[in-house]
């Protein structure tokens, strides 16, 4: 109940909220002063990234610090990854970017915030699983290049992780504490206020987490308009209570309204999201040899509603079949409800961990199409049919911790039942197997790392996921595809078979006190490979369509080859550089081609100059990505350009906390496109990236 007000007055609220941070320069909430200089961690939102290619309880992997988020200018939390070796995302529009982990995409990666499953709002796949949480609000995020995650969920051949900030307890007198800020960019006149106020006491916590962004159409190297129109508002809160000294409650409220988004990347556009999440978690520090007990339930519902009324659709044409324009709306709810709970022991060198966890997701979505002029019905479908797919899953997990040498294996076994409501007679007629199905999955995971000495270390591992098929892959009716980015009209197939994804990885590691070197190799194969092929016996749903229907089968295998090279030297007080590298090479074996959606290979390089207090900097940035023409041309997949981009940014931090930056995306104004990026599908080509974008920020971070 907490969360009505917000839905029906959060926009302008936080849009106040915006204006007033604005105009004061810091964040208007109170901060405690004590007689130190630095304050608790308790009370600092850390914001880093955490990436690995082995089971997230080991060390050894790659960490980003907070000062390296916040300097760039991001209003999407998946376009922070774009600039990690590896790591890449997708864009359909101005926010919402879809992650890509060395060529996993959608339902391929398991998405968790604070440990929560997600799933996308609608079928065309405008929002990705972590799109409704604002880069502001992270505390933490973890990314498995590898199917070494299997304690957090089912299904994922790769993962993210994002926890949200909630301060610690801490012993003495309450203080209360707060940051926040503004941030703009000048091509798409985008603006970004948030803020936040915690406090804790020895017994108790609580915080409040705010947000506000919007945007507009944006300009890209060659002085084109691109759609871009976004707003975004949102909140989160949680509270929480030390029941006595091993035993912690927290309850945790999320909402947020997206409205009015341009998708030049779809057939259609955002009228809104609304998304709601609430969560209930139990932990318990045990005694003697069992150390800990958690349980976790929640809930995310997510409304979300599509049309086209800015695009070519929506207009008379007599050239066209039908002459006359098209009403399109799309209403859709995705809503998961889930929990996992597990017990951590110890015997000897070795630490345990047993578990279970499951979801229900539910995904219903019906199109409407109208004669514009007339107000007539042409015909209504149902995209999702009233579909459920339920996951219940249990695993154990042993970690061996024995002098230079660390291990961790698991095994998991999940239960998956799909089902669907009411689909039309013609699918019924050209599907084979019940629209009930049900399977049994089984993924298992080792790896490990070796301490060599003087700073150099070692890693292997080998997993195995198993992904069930999405709603869209077992019971599209003729809708668009979202993973093939092709307008044409797809069928689904009830009974399709799973996607098993096994992974080899293999890594060497130096750090010392100045520098930093971690160079990845991997091969992957899935089996199963969920891919598309055309029907020409299948009818189109839509005259305006392609002429070809499209079906998703079961294919041979997808083989990905692939590797990482990063560095971090800190070459003196004033001077640190970076550069990263990543390449990747994919298959396609039903087709004997490149595998789709492959990202070209790239290199990130990066000079910084300030001195080590960090209190000023100057940061140059350069982008580097090669040619792709490695394309799927059985599913009309296009080459794409490489591309060399420049950034600059800089800051200064005052005694008082306030921070001011400032800097220049794009400085050489270049008209290019990531090749993971969407096409336009009304003129055939992908959406180009951002030009010149000057940003501004002012921030309070205690």
């Amino acid at each position: 109940m907490a969360v009505l007000p917000l839905r029906q007055f959060g926009g302008r609220w936080l849009a106040g909220l915006g204006s007033f941070v604005l105009t004061i320069g810091i964040a208007p909430w109170a901060h405690a002063q004590d007689n130190e200089d630095e304050p608790e961690p308790e009370t600092v939102i850390r914001q880093e990234i955490i990436v690995t290619s082995a089971h997230p309880e080991l060390p050894g992997s790659t960490e980003i610090s907070g000062s390296d988020i916040q300097a760039r200018p991001h209003q999407d939390l998946m376009q922070t990854l774009r600039e990690e070796p590896g790591l890449d995302a997708s864009r359909r529009g101005s926010a919402n970017f879809d992650p890509n982990v060395r060529g996993l995409v959608e339902t391929q990666i398991g998405t968790f915030v604070d440990g929560t499953r997600l799933f996308a709002a609608g079928p065309a796949r405008m929002d990705s699983e972590l799109s409704h949480v604002s880069p502001q609000m992270v505390d933490r995020m973890q990314v498995v290049k590898g199917p070494y995650a299997l304690t957090w969920g089912a299904g994922a051949l790769g993962a993210i992780n994002v926890q949200t900030y909630r301060p610690g307890f801490v012993a003495g007198d309450v203080k209360l504490h707060g940051s926040g800020g503004v941030r703009y960019g000048d091509n798409n006149e985008s603006t970004d206020a948030f803020g936040g106020v915690w406090a804790s006491s020895e017994r108790w916590r609580f915080n409040v987490l705010v947000d506000s962004r919007q945007g507009g159409d944006y300009e890209d190297g060659d002085g084109n308009l691109i759609p871009g129109d976004y707003n975004s508002a949102e909140g989160r809160l949680n509270l929480g209570f030390q029941l006595d000294d091993s035993t912690v409650l927290d309850m945790l409220l999320g909402y947020q309204e997206q409205s009015d988004l341009d998708f030049p990347g779809r057939l259609l556009d955002a009228t809104y999201f609304y998304t709601r999440s609430y969560g209930v978690e139990l932990s318990r520090a045990g005694a003697g040899p069992l150390s800990e007990l958690f349980v976790q339930v929640f809930n995310n519902r997510k409304d979300h509603l599509m049309n086209n009324d800015a695009k070519p659709t929506a207009q008379s044409n007599p050239n066209r079949i039908p002459p006359f324009g098209l009403d399109v709306d799309l209403p859709t709810e995705s809503n998961t409800l889930g929990g996992r709970g597990y017990v951590t022991w110890g015997e000897g060198d070795w630490h345990w961990q047993a578990g279970a966890d499951f979801y229900a997701l539910e995904q219903t979505a019906t199109r409407f199409i109208t004669r514009r002029d007339l107000g007539v019905t042409i015909f209504t479908d149902n995209v999702w049919p009233d579909a459920e797919i339920d996951d219940l899953g249990a695993y154990l997990q042993g970690v061996l911790r024995r002098g230079k040498m660390e291990l961790g294996a698991t095994i998991r076994v999940d239960t998956v039942d799909a089902s669907a409501g009411q689909v039309s007679d013609f699918f019924l007629q050209n599907t084979t197997g019940g629209l009930d199905q049900n399977e049994t999955n089984v993924s298992a995971a080792v790896s490990a790392r070796w301490a060599l000495g003087d700073g150099w270390s070692v890693n292997a591992g080998l997993g195995q996921a198993v992904r069930t098929p999405t709603t869209l892959e077992r019971y599209s009716d003729r809708f668009p595809s979202t993973k093939f980015q092709v307008a044409a009209e797809f069928m689904g197939d009830p009974d399709i078979d799973p996607e098993t994804g096994r992974q080899f990885d293999l890594g060497v590691s130096y750090v010392s006190s100045n520098l930093s070197f971690q160079a990845n190799l991997f091969y992957r194969v899935i089996d199963d490979y969920i891919t598309v092929a055309p029907d020409p016996d299948l009818p189109r749903r839509l005259p305006l369509s392609p002429m070809v229907v499209y079906r998703y089968r079961t294919g041979d295998e997808a083989e990905v080859t692939g590797g990482e090279i990063q560095v971090r030297h800190r070459a003196t007080d004033w001077v640190s550089w970076r550069a990263g590298l990543s390449y990747l090479d994919g298959e396609d074996t039903f087709f004997n081609e490149p595998l789709f959606g492959t990202p070209p290979p790239s290199a990130h390089l990066g000079l910084s100059v300030g001195p080590d207090s960090g209190d000023y900097w100057i940061d140059l940035g350069v982008t580097i990505v090669d040619d792709q023409d490695d394309v799927a041309t059985a599913r009309l997949e296009r080459p794409t350009l490489g591309y060399e981009v420049v950034d600059l940014v800089g800051g200064y931090r005052f005694d008082s906390g306030v921070t001011l930056r400032l800097g220049v995306q794009n400085v050489a104004d270049e008209r290019y496109v990531n090749h993971l990026n969407s096409l336009n599908p009304f003129v055939m080509q992908r959406i180009p990236e951002m030009g010149r974008n000057v940003f501004l920020g002012l921030e309070y971070r205690p």
